[in-house]
């Protein structure tokens, strides 16, 4: 099977199983943000944006290699393996160690607890590694993505019935921890990639070489991808930072779970084109993942926007109001912030992971200034804004530098979002004015409905006036 036929396998099966998972996965998330509180909320960002931070670390990056070096024998992947382990009991220990001072940084003595909890998460994940990488390498996700349905489905349903207990913020912990433990589970029955591990590390400069720009890739996409919340927890207090969290996490869902899909299946399809040294596919790959994104992102993220309000009232009740005005500022660079995920997985495909760390470093020294300034100004409305005004330019910065390593000029990859962001904003206009003829006393859920099927009539009419080429691409490439 040619590297083609193999991508779009691998995303007919990864969509689908994600797409039925998330259908459950989304309606009980909804049910339980309605059950709990900013509050919870506001806990649990402070102990995830922790968490997160040594999950993009607990590989040191020889994840990449696993999947990116197709020659890698037994020994060098006992050797691999023997580092996971450490390296997971080290973050474990950190965590488990270090709560009670982050418990004292963000002034929540409630959050050691937590913490020591999800610290559990890092033993279980030191098995995670071997089973992803060997299925990633040959784009194999038949059976992965029936493990990650089956993990979503069940995490999911854990944490409701917690919520449904009254457990609070402890229902989203035990469901964090469990998704881990399920995931984990599955990837070993499915994949028998495990080998006994060895702590003689002698001849492995080179892929700690790799590995350590790979870790510095990851360790600056969260600086700027998570400090929000940092800063927010600190800054804004634990009440105000679940609204924001709660906005951010409905602006994100269809990032955080489509970056997993882009990441698993575009590195190594990339890694292949480039290994074949094929630079022109590699072009085109960029180029029409591009295209298609784009046609997905802008509608679907700026019809959130536009509909922000309705949308809060009808999925989570008057309680979650205030998240509103947040939500209809995020989700507007949201679209830029999805197409940026490409950018990764194509620099780690062709061997260049410091161009990337570089892009994250650019990111990293722009974003988190002005979010602290954002917060200190406006509190969590400025940290929306900060977003909105600051990202934009981070964007077309790392465009340039990461088009100009495969080729492609920036207005050539600029003009791919063109059309899609145009019908979008025709879209966005149509939105906001059906929304002045709808009257006051018509039901929320009417009210979402009616703006719902008026932005899917105005994308639908201006990308068949404006893109209609794109859209026929986008059908033949889902039916091929």
């Amino acid at each position: 099977m040619d590297i083609r036929s193999k991508v779009m396998s691998a995303l007919r099966w990864t969509a689908a199983a994600r797409l039925v998972g998330q259908v459950i996965s989304w309606a009980i998330t909804i049910l339980v943000i309605r059950m709990l509180t900013p509050g919870d909320y506001g806990l649990m960002a402070m102990g995830t944006v922790l968490v997160s931070l040594l999950f993009l670390l607990n590989t040191v990056g020889l994840d990449a290699i696993l999947v990116q070096d197709k020659d890698l024998d037994e020994p060098a992947r006992r050797k691999i393996f023997g580092v996971i382990i450490l390296m997971n009991v080290c973050c474990f220990l950190l965590l488990f160690l270090g709560a009670d001072l982050a418990a004292a940084f963000f002034e929540e003595p409630q959050l050691a607890a937590v913490l020591r909890v999800m610290s559990l998460q890092f033993l279980i994940l030191a098995f995670e590694t071997l089973p992803q990488s060997a299925l990633e390498r040959e784009i194999d996700f038949a059976r992965r993505s029936v493990v990650d349905l089956v993990t979503l489905v069940l995490s999911s349903l854990l944490t409701l019935t917690l919520a449904m207990l009254g457990y609070g913020v402890w229902s989203l912990v035990w469901g964090m921890v469990a998704n881990a433990a399920f995931r984990v589970l599955g990837l070993n029955l499915i994949t028998r990639a495990l080998v006994w591990p060895s702590f003689d590390f002698r001849g492995m400069r080179r892929h700690f070489s790799f590995g350590a720009f790979v870790s510095m890739d990851r360790g600056l996409w969260f600086l700027f991808s998570e400090s929000d919340k940092f800063i927010g927890g600190k800054l804004l207090g634990q009440h105000a930072l679940g609204y924001y969290a709660v906005a951010n996490q409905l602006a994100s869902l269809p990032i955080y779970k489509l970056a997993g899909l882009l990441n698993a299946v575009a590195f190594p399809a990339f890694s292949r084109a480039h290994a074949a040294e094929n630079d022109s596919r590699v072009h085109e790959y960029l180029l029409t993942a591009t295209r298609i994104l784009a046609i997905a992102a802008f509608p679907v993220f700026l019809g959130i926007s536009c509909t922000a309000e309705a949308l809060v009232a009808a999925l989570l009740g008057d309680k979650w109001l205030p998240a509103a005005p947040l939500l209809q500022l995020l989700a507007l660079v949201m679209p830029l912030r999805l197409l940026s995920n490409v950018f990764g997985p194509l620099l780690w495909g062709i061997g260049q992971p410091s161009v990337s760390a570089g892009n994250y470093a650019i990111s990293a020294l722009v974003l988190p200034p002005a979010l602290a300034v954002g917060a200190l100004s406006a509190g969590a409305v400025g940290l929306a804004y900060a977003w909105l005004l600051a990202y934009p330019l981070v964007f077309v910065v790392t465009a340039l530098r990461t088009c100009s390593r495969v080729g492609v000029p920036l207005r050539v990859y600029l003009g791919q979002l063109l059309r899609p962001a145009l019908a979008a904003a025709f879209m966005y206009a149509a939105v906001m004015y059906a929304d002045t003829l709808i009257e006051p006393t018509v039901g929320v859920w009417l009210r979402l409905g009616l703006l719902v099927g008026s932005g899917v009539a105005a994308y639908g009419l201006a990308m068949l006036i404006i893109g209609r080429d794109s859209l026929r691409e986008t059908v033949a490439l889902l039916r091929s």
